[in-house]
């Protein structure tokens, strides 16, 4: 399962992602926690609402497929 700690480790090892975070951390810094943690949350909820790169698509509820919608 892809997890923000495992994407956070994978920062770790690759110079231009490092830079990228370097980047986030500066523009958190200048919010309020209150602002960091809603993009945090936000953050979260974009990783576990998309599939994992490779993954078959889920349905959603039973018997409907991720590009049907219910009228």
């Amino acid at each position: 399962m892809l997890t923000f700690a495992s994407l956070l480790e994978d920062v770790k090892g690759n110079a231009p992602a490092r830079a990228a975070m370097s980047l986030l951390d500066a523009a958190l810094a200048r919010r309020t926690s209150d602002e960091q943690g809603a993009f945090w949350r936000a953050i979260d909820l974009y990783y576990v609402s998309r599939k994992a790169p490779g993954a078959e698509p889920q349905a959603t509820e039973a018997g409907s497929s991720p590009t049907t919608q219910a009228p």
